[in-house]
C-alpha cells in the first residue's frame, strides 16, 4: 500500500519534479519506507528507495545520481571504490603473511 506525499516540511516532492516531471513521491506503507517512482516508466514507475529515515537534501541528491544519463559516471565511482577495497584487502593479507613469517 502507498500514500503518495505531494507536500511535506522541506518541499522534497515538489524538488523532484524539478529533476524530473514525472517523479513523484510515495510512503510505502508495508516498508516503511519513502520511494520515488516515475510515472513515465511503462509497466513499473518504482525507480528508488530511499536509504533515509525522513525526507531532506540526501534524497534529491541520490535521486539525481541515480538517473540514467550519469550511470557511466556512477558506474566509474563503483569501480574506483571496488579497487580501492580490493587494495585494502592485499595490503592486509600481506601485513597478516608478514607477521606470521616472523
Amino acid at each position: 500500500m502507498y500514500i503518495e506525499i505531494k507536500t511535506d516540511p522541506y518541499f522534497v516532492s515538489q524538488r523532484l519534479k524539478e529533476i524530473d516531471q514525472s517523479y513523484y513521491l510515495v510512503f510505502n506503507v508495508l516498508r516503511g519506507k519513502y520511494e520515488v517512482h516515475s510515472s513515465a516508466q511503462v509497466g513499473c514507475s518504482y525507480c528508488l528507495t530511499s536509504p533515509f529515515e525522513g525526507l531532506d537534501e540526501r534524497l534529491i541528491d541520490l535521486t539525481k545520481k541515480t538517473r540514467r544519463e550519469n550511470l557511466r559516471q556512477l558506474l566509474k565511482e563503483i569501480d574506483e571504490e571496488n579497487k580501492k577495497l580490493e587494495n585494502q584487502i592485499i595490503k592486509t593479507m600481506e601485513e597478516i603473511c608478514l607477521q606470521n613469517k616472523y
